[in-house]
């Protein structure tokens, strides 16, 4: 008979694995917003990032009049923040007066604010986990009632297996002539043709260059925010060929605006052509800045294809006559440095791939075998071969009238023999 009936087992299994799944994303390890805007956060920690916004406007060290209150529209109610802290006791009393500044810049009385993100509730909050949990439930049982439907147990599918000889009746059991009879002729029929190979599946790695093959360096490179920067990295080739030097390349500071960094640039040297070729990155609000323009076109050779903006995914290359080097940005944040969205670098992560040219073997060929870069002879090319010296017998002849000594000298012996008499040169009569 058919089980239709759903594993208890399992589904008290997957239940419980939701349960403790939903507990460590919601309790344990809750989910990170490493890009939610400020309105966000917690109350506490809208009022510490509040004064932080005081302090450094009082210093002008990050914050104008413009980026205090470019940030404080980003909160909900910042007058009443601003001022809440302002005459809050605990609050150290220069932290108090920074505060009271932000409230006398123009414009601070018109601020409206972001709007707070609406709590659900424990009620929602719990009203969600059950309905998750409810649906997993019942969707369980239906699947696998639905499943064992469709793919019944293979032992009620197949056809029970036939009894065996012992059990046989003698009559079932004698073989018939039919059954020993040669089967008919059947027609020979051409097999299809072999299915065409496939393309070739080797893993995209996405260091491997279509013709100089894998890259003789990777690395990254990685700014933050008040560092000084300046990467430089030497391309080697491996201790195989004696770590022979190729050249060098780095990212470097190219333009800033205040404290805030601009612009990076992305520069090669060519030990073979003793070149060095510069490309930039630059802050995508910045490209619009005559300023930035005026200050590295200089440095590269087409200041519209080699000043790019720094974005995830965006790719520069430096190609020289033995090595081509790969920038690429991996990850990168822009902040309001100049008062405009994305004028700024805040963090920047760029990965550097280098190749040599001269290495063309290491490149996969499009079909077939490649030849040897060598023959295997050549070694024996300039080989001297000299003739061969008289040595001496490895054994004494036997001595005269031993047994197995010719009786008789023959006519044939008197005759130049070039094969040391081991041929008969007797013409036939």
């Amino acid at each position: 008979m058919i089980e239709l009936g759903p594993n208890r087992g399992a589904i008290l299994l997957v239940v419980i694995g939701m349960v403790v799944g939903m507990v460590a994303a919601y309790v344990v390890i809750p989910t990170e917003f490493t890009g939610a805007s400020p309105r966000h956060m917690s109350q506490q920690a809208i009022r510490q990032w509040v004064r932080m916004v005081a302090v450094g406007h009082s210093q002008n060290v990050h914050y104008d009049d413009g980026n205090a209150l470019l940030f404080l529209q980003q909160i909900p109610n910042p007058q009443n923040v601003v001022e809440g802290l302002a005459a809050n006791t605990n609050v150290p009393a220069a932290e108090r007066g920074a505060l009271m500044a932000l409230t006398e810049i123009a414009g601070y009385a018109n601020l409206v604010g972001a709007l707070a993100p609406q709590d659900p509730g424990i009620f929602l909050s719990s009203l969600q986990v059950i309905a998750a949990i409810v649906a997993v439930a019942v969707a369980v049982p239906i699947l696998t009632i639905a499943g064992r439907s469709i793919y019944p147990k293979r032992e009620e599918r197949d056809e029970p297996a036939e009894a065996p000889a012992s059990a046989m009746s003698p009559a079932r059991s004698q073989v018939t002539p039919s059954a020993t009879a040669p089967q008919p002729y059947q027609a020979y029929s051409e097999p299809g043709p072999a299915p065409p190979w496939g393309e070739d599946e080797t893993e995209k790695s996405g260091t491997v260059h279509p013709q100089y093959g894998a890259p003789v360096m990777q690395t990254i490179s990685s700014y933050v925010k008040g560092q000084n920067y300046d990467d430089s990295f030497a391309i080697e080739l491996g201790p195989d060929q004696d770590n022979q030097f190729l050249g060098e390349c780095g990212i470097s500071i190219a333009t800033r605006v205040g404290n805030e960094l601009q612009s990076v640039e992305f520069w090669g040297f060519d030990m073979a052509s003793q070149e060095t070729l510069t490309k930039v990155f630059a802050a995508p609000a910045s490209l619009s800045d005559p300023a930035l323009i005026a200050a590295v076109a200089n440095r590269v050779k087409d200041p519209t294809t080699d000043i790019i903006a720094a974005e995830t995914g965006a790719r520069l290359v430096v190609d020289s006559g033995a090595i081509q080097i790969q920038a690429e940005v991996k990850s990168v944040l822009c902040n309001y440095g100049g008062g405009t969205p994305n004028s700024a670098i805040e963090t920047l992560q760029i990965e550097l791939l280098a190749w040599h040219k001269q290495n063309q073997s290491a490149s996969v060929p499009a079909a077939g075998y490649p030849a040897p870069a060598q023959s295997p002879f050549n070694e024996y090319a300039d080989l001297q071969v000299s003739p061969p010296s008289q040595a001496a017998s490895p054994a004494p002849p036997p001595p005269a009238g031993s047994a197995g000594a010719p009786s008789a000298k023959r006519p044939e012996d008197d005759d130049d023999d070039p094969f040391g008499g081991t041929g008969n040169f007797m013409p036939y009569s």
